[in-house]
């Protein structure tokens, strides 16, 4: 009963943590999870650890080096050690929680209806209700004005949340799909259309996000599937075959970037922002948003997004430069940064590596490479391993989406970060449990 009381309140958690204004509920919801599993605590044994020992000690580090950093080298101690608080501590709960969560379901008689099997269903269940609900939104704006509600998002409040959510679920029906039709079994236990249906919610709800970096997310993940279904099946099918399908999906690949390019204006004109954007040194516009954005040849302003994005990140690698040991950790350190050369400016610079490397400096990024790393790592090794675990090439989605992302949004704070890290928790169990896992 107390294991089906956390999975309930852990997937409660997974759909409010998107939702704006549930701050107080996000934390009275991780709190009730991880007291529901702490009993949990007791059961674990050294094997338990031992096999994810390598992901979770270099996390380890990597808090010690934050917590070091913002005592000894931080010139702002108390604020660095406030974020610390409020953002990297409910980020570690979440993984706790995923990972007792993981371990309590993995632990129980595979007969029971709770196992690792509904637990993926579960999150897969909780992100898909999410975008049906943002097309449901769409959709009744439709109806009352006559046009589809695009780049705007009610429910997350922001295209980035949304596409973040939809990236993650495409990933785990991307690995269902994968499985199935290489005959390593199925991540989910429901037939095939119900994984079709929530494939369709999720590529319309992507569309109507209106996310460009949430779409490259989406063709990044087709063709590494793409890829690893010909490598898995090219000495099955021949290379005909091999070839017929792979040019098959690359047209429809083709065909959804496409209308996305052509439903979205600003990537016509991306290359000259971009050249704009990178001479910081000629515009003051990328930190003073009072100013009129430079023009294009066209006559019209730069783009907004990317203009400001692609200033930021040549900011912030100066301001990395400048202070290689990071100024302490905190979501807007790139601003505290900059406020030496450029005191109007305030808040992240909308890169997470530019972020992260301004907050803990080089020795603070090449652990959390090093942490990211690790985690890849280890679902490809599972995957590919004896036991071909699915949960593992999750894993390995899971991580090279978030690593990706964080070059172009900043990702790795908030609630987008503890989502991150409970389904790390989750994924680097299930990968591992040899009983039960998918």
């Amino acid at each position: 009963m107390r294991l089906t009381l956390a999975l309930l309140s852990a997937l409660s958690l997974l759909f409010v943590w998107s939702i704006k204004g549930t701050i107080a509920l996000r934390y009275f919801l991780i709190a009730s999870t991880l007291a529901l599993l702490a009993n949990e605590i007791g059961k674990l044994r050294w094997s338990d650890i031992k096999i994810i020992r390598i992901p979770l000690g270099l996390l380890g580090i990597l808090s010690i080096w934050f917590v070091m950093q913002a005592i000894f080298i931080s010139p702002e101690t108390s604020w660095a050690l406030g974020e610390l608080k409020g953002q990297w501590l409910p980020a570690l709960a979440a993984l706790i929680a995923g990972v007792l969560l993981a371990k309590g379901i993995s632990g129980t008689s595979s007969t029971r209806f709770i196992n690792a099997a509904t637990l993926m269903l579960g999150i897969v269940f909780v992100f898909s209700l999410q975008a049906l609900t943002a097309v449901a939104q769409s959709l009744l704006h439709w109806l009352t004005t006559g046009a589809l509600l695009r780049g705007l998002v009610p429910l997350t409040g922001g295209k980035l949340e949304m596409s973040f959510i939809l990236n993650i679920l495409l990933a785990f029906l991307t690995v269902d799909l994968l499985g199935r039709s290489t005959g390593r079994g199925r991540l989910l236990p429901v037939p095939l259309t119900v994984n079709l249906v929530c494939l369709s919610v999720a590529l319309f709800a992507m569309y109507l996000a209106g996310a460009r970096n949430g779409t490259i997310g989406l063709i990044f993940l087709s063709l590494s599937a793409l890829f690893l279904y010909l490598y898995d099946q090219y000495p099955r099918i021949g290379p005909q075959r091999t070839a017929a399908i792979g040019i098959g999906v690359l047209a429809l690949i083709g065909a959804f970037s496409w209308a996305s390019y052509q439903a979205d204006a600003r990537w016509k004109v991306f290359g000259e922002t971009a050249q704009l954007a990178w001479d910081i040194d000629n515009h003051e516009e990328w930190h003073r948003t009072s100013l009129p954005r430079p023009l294009l040849a066209n006559g019209q302003p730069a783009d907004e997004s990317a203009y400001n994005r692609i200033s930021w990140i040549r900011a912030g690698l100066r301001v990395i430069a400048e202070h290689p040991a990071g100024v302490g950790y905190g979501r807007n350190a790139f601003g505290h940064a900059l406020r030496e050369h450029y005191p109007h400016y305030r808040g992240h610079s909308h890169s997470g590596f530019v972020d992260l490397g301004s907050a803990v400096g080089l020795p603070g990024l090449l652990l959390w490479i090093a942490f990211m790393a690790s985690l890849i790592w280890h679902g490809w090794k599972e995957f590919f391993g004896r036991e071909r675990r699915l949960a593992g090439l999750v894993l390995v989605f899971l991580g090279t989406g978030f690593t990706g992302r964080m070059l172009i949004d900043s990702v790795n704070q908030d609630h987008m970060l503890q989502i991150f890290f409970f389904l790390t928790g989750v994924l680097l169990v299930v990968s591992a449990e040899r009983k039960q896992a998918p």
